[in-house]
C-alpha cells in the first residue's frame, strides 16, 4: 500500500511561531488534495491546533522519508500542508 507524509504549519495559539507537524498515512487507492485536507482538518479539531497559512495543499513528490522531509522546508512560507509519496 503507498505510504505518504503529510505535512502542515500549526500554531497553539495567536502570535506563535508556526511549526511544521507530520504524520503518515497509507491508502489502497491514491490521495487527491481533498482527501489530504480532510485528514488534516480532522487531526487539527481533534488535537485542538488551528492551521497556519494561505491553505493551500502543495505535492512535494515521492522519495526517501529523509528526501520528502528536505523538500517540505523548501515550499514557500505561506504553504499550509505539504505531502508527497514515501518510498519504502
Amino acid at each position: 500500500m503507498p505510504k505518504y507524509l503529510i505535512s502542515y504549519r500549526k500554531t497553539e495559539g495567536a502570535g506563535q511561531k508556526p511549526e511544521w507537524t507530520s504524520f503518515t498515512t497509507t491508502s489502497e487507492t491514491s490521495l487527491e488534495a481533498h482527501a489530504i485536507r480532510e485528514r488534516v482538518d480532522r487531526r487539527i479539531s481533534v488535537l485542538g491546533e488551528q492551521l497556519w497559512g494561505n491553505g493551500q495543499d502543495v505535492w512535494i513528490g515521492q522519495g526517501r522519508l529523509d528526501d520528502v522531509l528536505y523538500r517540505r522546508e523548501e515550499a514557500v512560507p505561506e504553504t499550509s500542508i505539504v505531502y508527497g509519496l514515501v518510498e519504502e
